[in-house]
C-alpha cells in the first residue's frame, strides 16, 4: 500500500471515529436529559401525593379509612402523561388503593423497594415509604412511570443523529478527495526526488522528472531548484575526464 493510501485510510478512520463518538456522545447526553425531567417530575408528583396521605396520618387516619384516598391519587395521576400508575400499600406490600392511567393495564404486583427511582426497559419504579408522628410505618406509595414515550423520542433521536451523520459523511466527501489529491500531487514529487538520488547514486544521469506543476509552495520549488544545481554540479564533475600521469612520473 503506498504512502498516499495509507494517510488516506487513516483519515478516514479518524474522521469515522470522530463522528461517531460525537454522535454516541449526543445520543447520551438527549437520553440523560429526559430521564433526569422524568426523574424530576416523578418526584415532584411523589412529594406532593406523600404530603397529602401524610397529614391524614397525622391526625391519626389510617390509609385503609381514608376516604378521598382514591381521589388523591386520581387528581396526582392526572398531572403527568408520563405516570402509569399511582398506588398505596400497607408496609407488607399489600394493595390498599391503586389507579391507572391507561384502561386495561394492571397494577404492579413488584416486591415493595422504598429509596430511589428504579429504572429497567419498559417502566421507572418509585416506592415512598410513609411513617407515622412516631416514625413507625404506616405503608408506602408506589408511583411507575411509562417508558414507552420516551423511548420513542430516544429512537427517534438516534435515527435523525445517525441521518445528520451520514449527510455529514457525504458532505465532506469532496473536502477529503481534494486533500487526497493535493497530498499525492506533493508524494509525486518527494517520490522523483528520490528516485533521481537513487540514479545519482549510480552515476547515471537525471531523468529530469520532478513534476513542477505538483509544487505547491514557493519553499518546494526552491528547494527543487537548489537540488537541480546541486545534481548539474555533481554531473558536470563527474564526466569532466581525470588528468593523465606525466611521463615523468614513475608508478610506485
Amino acid at each position: 500500500m503506498s504512502l498516499t493510501a495509507k494517510i488516506a485510510l487513516a483519515i478516514i478512520l479518524i474522521f469515522v471515529a470522530a463522528l461517531g463518538m460525537t454522535t454516541m456522545l449526543n445520543y447520551m447526553r438527549f437520553e440523560q436529559t429526559l430521564r433526569t425531567v422524568l426523574t424530576q417530575r416523578i418526584n415532584v408528583i411523589a412529594n406532593e401525593t406523600a404530603q397529602d396521605l401524610r397529614a391524614a396520618i397525622d391526625i391519626g387516619l389510617r390509609l385503609e379509612n381514608m376516604e378521598n384516598l382514591d381521589g388523591i391519587l386520581m387528581r396526582r395521576l392526572g398531572m403527568s402523561d408520563e405516570i402509569a400508575e399511582m398506588s398505596v400499600r400497607d408496609c407488607t406490600g399489600n394493595l390498599i388503593s391503586g389507579e391507572l392511567s391507561k384502561q386495561g393495564a394492571t397494577v404492579s404486583t413488584m416486591p415493595v423497594q422504598t429509596g430511589g427511582i428504579q429504572f429497567n426497559d419498559a417502566i421507572a419504579l418509585l416506592d415512598t415509604k410513609l411513617e407515622d408522628s412516631l416514625g413507625k410505618c404506616a405503608g408506602s406509595l408506589r408511583l411507575t412511570a411509562d417508558l414507552s414515550v420516551m423511548n420513542g423520542r430516544l429512537e427517534s433521536a438516534l435515527a435523525e443523529m445517525m441521518k445528520s451523520a451520514g449527510i455529514g459523511m457525504v458532505a465532506v466527501l469532496p473536502i477529503l478527495c481534494l486533500l487526497l489529491w493535493l497530498m499525492n500531487r506533493r508524494h509525486r514529487v518527494f517520490v522523483s526526488l528520490n528516485n533521481d538520488v537513487k540514479r545519482a547514486i549510480l552515476g547515471q544521469n537525471s531523468t529530469d522528472d520532478f513534476h513542477d506543476r505538483d509544487l505547491l509552495t514557493e519553499s518546494e520549488i526552491e528547494m527543487v531548484a537548489l537540488y537541480r544545481d546541486i545534481r548539474k554540479n555533481l554531473r558536470d564533475g563527474t564526466s569532466s575526464d581525470a588528468p593523465s600521469p606525466t611521463n615523468n612520473e614513475k608508478p610506485q
